[in-house]
């Protein structure tokens, strides 16, 4: 598809919680998902999504903020408030959990970060992702139809 094209391409004004993963981690380690940023996914169209990141829901998440472990001791840094743009750069690899659900759950989607636009205030963080798994236009083709 060439740019000129998917500029033009509708978007639906969907929002869906999806679990963004680092390159190279597991869906599921032990059992248990993976942790990952939870971002709000918006703007989906055939050939991407945008997430946004926000630092008010996730603060509200983070058991670490939250005291809940406050009695552990952990040498590593536990808090998930922290912004991904630290982490996540443009054109590196990502896995989006609960992007798209089948009949038999949630279908992981491998991405490629496009553009990266933090707020000036720190709040917020967004980012455009180009999705590169294989016959993913067959799960955003029913959402054209709405």
């Amino acid at each position: 598809m060439k740019s000129e094209s998917r500029k033009g391409t509708r978007r639906n004004p969907i929002r869906v919680l999806v679990n963004c993963l680092p390159p190279g981690t597991p869906s599921r380690r032990n059992g248990h998902a993976s942790k990952g940023w939870e971002m709000w996914a918006r703007n989906i169209g055939d050939d991407g999504v945008g997430l946004q990141w926000s630092r008010q829901w996730a603060a509200a998440r983070c058991a670490h903020c939250l005291g809940v472990l406050s009695s552990r001791k952990s040498s590593r840094d536990v808090c998930e408030c922290k912004p991904p743009q630290e982490k996540l750069k443009k054109g590196q690899k990502v896995r989006l959990d609960g992007l798209v659900y089948t009949e038999k759950g949630s279908k992981s989607m491998q991405g490629r970060i496009q553009w990266v636009r933090p707020a000036k205030s720190g709040r917020t963080c967004e980012f455009g992702v180009h999705i590169i798994s294989p016959n993913h236009r067959s799960f955003f083709h029913t959402l054209t139809a709405v």
